[in-house]
Protein backbone atom coordinates (compact mmCIF):
# COMPACT_ATOMS: atom_id res chain seq x y z
CA UNK A 1 0.00 0.00 0.00
CA UNK A 2 1.21 3.18 -1.30
CA UNK A 3 -0.05 7.05 0.14
CA UNK A 4 1.39 9.64 -2.43
CA UNK A 5 0.58 12.97 -1.33
CA UNK A 6 0.15 15.43 -4.05
CA UNK A 7 -0.62 18.97 -2.22
CA UNK A 8 0.36 19.99 1.22
CA UNK A 9 -0.91 23.66 0.86
CA UNK A 10 -4.30 25.32 2.31
CA UNK A 11 -6.21 28.28 0.95
CA UNK A 12 -3.35 29.74 -1.04
CA UNK A 13 -1.26 27.53 -3.00
CA UNK A 14 2.64 28.00 -2.83
CA UNK A 15 5.99 27.98 -5.05
CA UNK A 16 6.28 24.27 -3.45
CA UNK A 17 3.53 23.72 -2.12
CA UNK A 18 0.53 22.64 -4.40
CA UNK A 19 -3.51 22.49 -2.94
CA UNK A 20 -4.72 19.57 -1.03
CA UNK A 21 -4.87 16.19 -3.28
CA UNK A 22 -3.80 13.03 -1.64
CA UNK A 23 -3.47 9.71 -3.24
CA UNK A 24 -3.81 5.87 -2.02
CA UNK A 25 -3.02 2.93 -4.04
CA UNK A 26 -3.84 -0.42 -3.01
CA UNK A 27 -3.62 -4.16 -5.09
CA UNK A 28 -4.08 -1.93 -8.92
CA UNK A 29 -6.33 0.63 -7.95
CA UNK A 30 -6.11 4.60 -6.70
CA UNK A 31 -8.22 6.18 -4.53
CA UNK A 32 -8.31 10.07 -4.48
CA UNK A 33 -8.33 11.95 -1.65
CA UNK A 34 -9.57 15.71 -2.77
CA UNK A 35 -9.15 17.29 -5.99
CA UNK A 36 -7.73 20.90 -4.96
CA UNK A 37 -6.53 23.01 -8.54
CA UNK A 38 -3.52 21.38 -10.17
CA UNK A 39 -3.70 18.14 -9.26
CA UNK A 40 -3.86 16.55 -12.19
CA UNK A 41 -0.30 18.00 -13.32
CA UNK A 42 0.80 16.93 -10.19
CA UNK A 43 -0.13 13.46 -10.86
CA UNK A 44 1.58 13.83 -13.68
CA UNK A 45 4.42 15.11 -12.26
CA UNK A 46 4.46 12.08 -9.86
CA UNK A 47 3.82 9.62 -12.53
CA UNK A 48 0.60 8.59 -11.16
CA UNK A 49 -2.27 7.10 -13.47
CA UNK A 50 -5.59 9.06 -13.16
CA UNK A 51 -7.15 5.96 -15.30
CA UNK A 52 -6.67 3.83 -12.16
CA UNK A 53 -8.26 6.02 -9.77
CA UNK A 54 -11.53 4.28 -9.21
CA UNK A 55 -12.94 6.41 -6.16
CA UNK A 56 -12.58 10.29 -5.51
CA UNK A 57 -13.27 10.85 -1.74
CA UNK A 58 -14.09 14.91 -1.25
CA UNK A 59 -14.09 16.24 1.86
CA UNK A 60 -15.76 19.27 1.56
CA UNK A 61 -16.61 21.83 -1.20
CA UNK A 62 -13.98 24.50 -0.37
CA UNK A 63 -12.01 25.54 -3.65
CA UNK A 64 -8.78 24.30 -2.56
CA UNK A 65 -10.27 20.92 -2.07
CA UNK A 66 -12.33 20.80 -5.34
CA UNK A 67 -11.29 22.88 -8.17
CA UNK A 68 -8.89 20.47 -9.75
CA UNK A 69 -11.85 18.11 -10.12
CA UNK A 70 -13.35 19.24 -13.38
CA UNK A 71 -10.29 19.26 -15.38
CA UNK A 72 -9.45 15.74 -13.62
CA UNK A 73 -12.90 14.23 -14.98
CA UNK A 74 -12.67 16.07 -18.51
CA UNK A 75 -9.25 14.50 -18.99
CA UNK A 76 -10.52 11.11 -18.29
CA UNK A 77 -12.72 11.52 -20.74
CA UNK A 78 -10.67 12.55 -23.60
CA UNK A 79 -8.40 10.27 -22.54
CA UNK A 80 -11.05 7.68 -23.79
CA UNK A 81 -12.20 6.50 -19.97
CA UNK A 82 -15.02 3.75 -20.01
CA UNK A 83 -14.91 2.29 -16.59
CA UNK A 84 -17.06 3.57 -13.82
CA UNK A 85 -15.62 6.44 -11.67
CA UNK A 86 -17.19 6.76 -7.98
CA UNK A 87 -17.62 9.87 -6.28
CA UNK A 88 -18.34 10.10 -2.65
CA UNK A 89 -18.80 13.54 -1.01
CA UNK A 90 -21.29 15.82 1.63
CA UNK A 91 -24.99 16.32 0.49
CA UNK A 92 -25.13 18.46 -2.19
CA UNK A 93 -21.99 16.94 -3.88
CA UNK A 94 -23.84 15.88 -7.14
CA UNK A 95 -26.35 19.28 -7.45
CA UNK A 96 -22.58 20.93 -7.17
CA UNK A 97 -20.54 18.58 -9.77
CA UNK A 98 -23.50 18.34 -12.45
CA UNK A 99 -23.57 22.47 -12.17
CA UNK A 100 -19.46 22.49 -12.71
CA UNK A 101 -19.53 20.17 -16.03
CA UNK A 102 -22.72 21.73 -17.40
CA UNK A 103 -20.89 24.94 -17.35
CA UNK A 104 -18.04 23.49 -19.20
CA UNK A 105 -20.40 21.90 -21.66
CA UNK A 106 -19.14 18.69 -20.60
CA UNK A 107 -21.75 17.04 -18.84
CA UNK A 108 -21.77 14.23 -21.19
CA UNK A 109 -18.63 11.95 -20.22
CA UNK A 110 -17.20 8.73 -22.44
CA UNK A 111 -18.12 6.78 -18.83
CA UNK A 112 -20.04 6.67 -16.13
CA UNK A 113 -19.87 8.54 -12.85
CA UNK A 114 -22.02 7.22 -9.64
CA UNK A 115 -22.48 9.77 -6.61
CA UNK A 116 -22.64 9.24 -3.10
CA UNK A 117 -23.79 11.73 -0.76
CA UNK A 118 -23.47 11.00 2.61
CA UNK A 119 -23.43 12.59 6.41
CA UNK A 120 -22.73 10.15 8.79
CA UNK A 121 -22.56 11.85 12.18
CA UNK A 122 -20.35 8.82 13.71
CA UNK A 123 -17.95 6.94 11.56
CA UNK A 124 -19.97 4.82 9.38
CA UNK A 125 -19.05 2.11 6.53
CA UNK A 126 -19.69 3.42 3.21
CA UNK A 127 -18.09 1.63 1.12
CA UNK A 128 -17.10 -2.64 1.55
CA UNK A 129 -15.51 -5.12 -0.94
CA UNK A 130 -13.39 -8.76 -0.15
CA UNK A 131 -10.31 -6.44 0.22
CA UNK A 132 -11.29 -3.27 2.19
CA UNK A 133 -14.04 -0.94 3.69
CA UNK A 134 -14.06 3.11 3.36
CA UNK A 135 -15.27 4.78 6.57
CA UNK A 136 -16.49 8.46 7.17
CA UNK A 137 -17.56 10.84 9.79
CA UNK A 138 -18.60 14.86 9.54
CA UNK A 139 -15.83 16.84 11.17
CA UNK A 140 -16.21 20.32 12.86
CA UNK A 141 -15.55 23.29 9.87
CA UNK A 142 -17.30 26.13 8.49
CA UNK A 143 -19.38 24.26 5.96
CA UNK A 144 -20.24 20.10 6.11
CA UNK A 145 -16.98 18.63 5.88
CA UNK A 146 -16.00 14.73 5.77
CA UNK A 147 -13.25 12.96 7.13
CA UNK A 148 -12.17 8.91 6.21
CA UNK A 149 -10.47 5.71 6.22
CA UNK A 150 -9.36 3.05 4.59
CA UNK A 151 -9.20 -0.22 6.37
CA UNK A 152 -8.11 -3.38 4.73
CA UNK A 153 -8.90 -6.65 5.40
CA UNK A 154 -7.34 -9.12 7.74
CA UNK A 155 -5.56 -12.12 5.25
CA UNK A 156 -5.36 -15.33 6.03
CA UNK A 157 -1.48 -16.31 5.35
CA UNK A 158 -0.01 -19.69 5.58
CA UNK A 159 2.86 -20.69 7.57
CA UNK A 160 5.14 -22.60 5.39
CA UNK A 161 7.62 -23.65 8.09
CA UNK A 162 5.12 -25.97 9.64
CA UNK A 163 4.34 -27.38 6.00
CA UNK A 164 8.13 -27.63 5.36
CA UNK A 165 8.11 -30.11 8.46
CA UNK A 166 5.29 -32.24 7.02
CA UNK A 167 7.13 -32.71 3.90
CA UNK A 168 4.71 -30.48 2.10
CA UNK A 169 6.26 -28.85 -0.93
CA UNK A 170 5.12 -25.11 -0.07
CA UNK A 171 4.22 -24.18 -4.12
CA UNK A 172 1.74 -26.50 -4.13
CA UNK A 173 -1.51 -25.20 -5.99
CA UNK A 174 -3.78 -26.66 -3.57
CA UNK A 175 -2.46 -24.71 -1.08
CA UNK A 176 -4.49 -21.85 -1.83
CA UNK A 177 -7.67 -23.46 -0.90
CA UNK A 178 -5.91 -23.42 3.05
CA UNK A 179 -6.12 -19.04 2.26
CA UNK A 180 -9.80 -19.89 1.67
CA UNK A 181 -10.31 -21.85 5.33
CA UNK A 182 -10.63 -24.78 3.42
CA UNK A 183 -9.02 -28.58 4.59
CA UNK A 184 -6.54 -30.39 1.52
CA UNK A 185 -5.26 -33.28 1.03
CA UNK A 186 -1.77 -33.48 -0.37
CA UNK A 187 -0.07 -36.87 -1.21
CA UNK A 188 -2.37 -38.04 0.88
CA UNK A 189 -1.79 -35.71 3.81
CA UNK A 190 -4.18 -34.35 5.31
CA UNK A 191 -4.10 -30.70 6.27
CA UNK A 192 -6.32 -28.58 8.57
CA UNK A 193 -6.03 -25.02 7.52
CA UNK A 194 -6.64 -24.10 10.65
CA UNK A 195 -3.13 -26.08 12.06
CA UNK A 196 -0.91 -23.89 9.05
CA UNK A 197 -2.32 -20.49 9.04
CA UNK A 198 -2.33 -17.79 10.71
CA UNK A 199 -4.20 -14.19 10.31
CA UNK A 200 -2.42 -11.06 9.35
CA UNK A 201 -4.12 -7.92 10.70
CA UNK A 202 -5.17 -5.49 8.01
CA UNK A 203 -3.58 -2.41 7.37
CA UNK A 204 -4.97 1.02 8.03
CA UNK A 205 -5.17 4.85 6.72
CA UNK A 206 -7.33 7.68 7.29
CA UNK A 207 -7.59 11.70 6.27
CA UNK A 208 -8.85 14.26 8.61
CA UNK A 209 -8.43 17.85 6.51
CA UNK A 210 -10.69 20.98 7.19
CA UNK A 211 -11.85 20.70 10.73
CA UNK A 212 -11.57 21.84 14.45
CA UNK A 213 -10.42 19.63 17.15
CA UNK A 214 -13.36 17.29 18.09
CA UNK A 215 -13.64 13.36 19.54
CA UNK A 216 -15.26 11.80 15.92
CA UNK A 217 -11.42 12.53 14.74
CA UNK A 218 -10.03 10.07 17.31
CA UNK A 219 -12.98 7.46 16.32
CA UNK A 220 -11.83 7.58 12.85
CA UNK A 221 -8.04 7.75 13.35
CA UNK A 222 -7.92 4.62 16.31
CA UNK A 223 -4.58 2.77 16.19
CA UNK A 224 -3.90 3.76 12.31
CA UNK A 225 -0.93 3.12 10.62
CA UNK A 226 -0.29 6.50 9.11
CA UNK A 227 -3.35 9.36 10.01
CA UNK A 228 -2.94 12.09 7.54
CA UNK A 229 -4.05 15.33 9.65
CA UNK A 230 -4.48 19.02 8.57
CA UNK A 231 -2.36 21.35 10.67
CA UNK A 232 -2.85 24.71 9.61
CA UNK A 233 -1.21 26.96 12.05
CA UNK A 234 0.91 27.30 14.90
CA UNK A 235 -0.23 27.02 18.35
CA UNK A 236 0.59 30.55 18.62
CA UNK A 237 -2.61 31.27 17.04
CA UNK A 238 -4.87 28.91 17.91
CA UNK A 239 -7.87 31.58 17.93
CA UNK A 240 -7.55 32.10 14.00
CA UNK A 241 -7.61 28.30 13.65
CA UNK A 242 -11.07 28.12 15.62
CA UNK A 243 -12.07 30.81 13.92
CA UNK A 244 -11.67 29.20 10.52
CA UNK A 245 -12.52 25.69 11.38
CA UNK A 246 -9.01 24.75 11.68
CA UNK A 247 -6.71 22.59 13.83
CA UNK A 248 -2.70 24.17 15.59
CA UNK A 249 -0.45 21.89 15.36
CA UNK A 250 -0.22 20.47 18.93
CA UNK A 251 -4.08 19.82 18.47
CA UNK A 252 -3.56 17.40 15.73
CA UNK A 253 -0.54 15.59 17.57
CA UNK A 254 -2.98 15.79 20.46
CA UNK A 255 -5.25 13.96 18.33
CA UNK A 256 -3.08 11.02 17.08
CA UNK A 257 -1.90 10.37 20.77
CA UNK A 258 -5.63 10.29 21.97
CA UNK A 259 -5.78 7.67 18.48
CA UNK A 260 -2.86 5.68 19.54
CA UNK A 261 -1.44 6.45 15.86
CA UNK A 262 1.58 4.14 14.19
CA UNK A 263 2.46 7.42 12.16
CA UNK A 264 0.92 10.89 11.97
CA UNK A 265 1.77 12.79 9.19
CA UNK A 266 0.87 16.31 9.44
CA UNK A 267 -0.26 18.57 6.23
CA UNK A 268 -2.69 21.19 4.95
CA UNK A 269 0.27 24.22 6.15
CA UNK A 270 -0.54 28.20 6.00
CA UNK A 271 1.60 30.18 3.13
CA UNK A 272 2.59 31.61 6.39
CA UNK A 273 5.07 29.20 7.08
CA UNK A 274 7.82 29.02 4.79
CA UNK A 275 9.43 26.04 7.17
CA UNK A 276 7.74 23.90 9.13
CA UNK A 277 9.98 23.27 12.04
CA UNK A 278 8.16 25.18 14.33
CA UNK A 279 5.05 23.47 13.68
CA UNK A 280 7.20 19.62 14.22
CA UNK A 281 8.38 21.27 17.25
CA UNK A 282 5.02 22.04 18.88
CA UNK A 283 3.77 18.93 17.54
CA UNK A 284 6.72 16.55 18.92
CA UNK A 285 5.78 18.22 22.41
CA UNK A 286 2.76 16.14 22.24
CA UNK A 287 3.18 13.33 19.95
CA UNK A 288 6.40 11.25 20.90
CA UNK A 289 5.23 8.02 18.12
CA UNK A 290 6.77 8.63 14.43
CA UNK A 291 6.06 12.06 12.66
CA UNK A 292 6.31 13.79 9.34
CA UNK A 293 5.61 16.89 8.19
CA UNK A 294 4.58 16.48 4.77
CA UNK A 295 5.77 17.68 1.38
CA UNK A 296 4.54 17.65 -1.78
CA UNK A 297 4.94 14.16 -3.96
CA UNK A 298 6.19 12.23 -0.61
CA UNK A 299 5.54 8.85 -0.85
CA UNK A 300 4.48 6.94 2.03
CA UNK A 301 4.44 2.70 1.98
CA UNK A 302 3.03 0.58 4.44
Amino acid sequence: MKLRILGTSSAFPTRTRNHTANLLNYSGESLLFDCGEGTQRQLRISNENPQKITKIFISHWHGDHVLGLPGLLLSMGMNRRTSRLEIYGPVGTKNKLDAIMKAYESDRLSYRIDIKEIKPKKVTTIFENDKYQINAVLLKHTIPCLGYSFEEKEKIRIDTSILKDMGVKTRHPSLRDLTLKKNVTINDKKISWKKVTYTQPGKKFAVAIDTSYCDQIVDLAKNADVFLCEATFSNKIKDSAEKGGHMTTKEAAKIGKRAKVNHLVLTHFSQRYRSTKELESEAKSVFRGKLSMARDFMEIKF
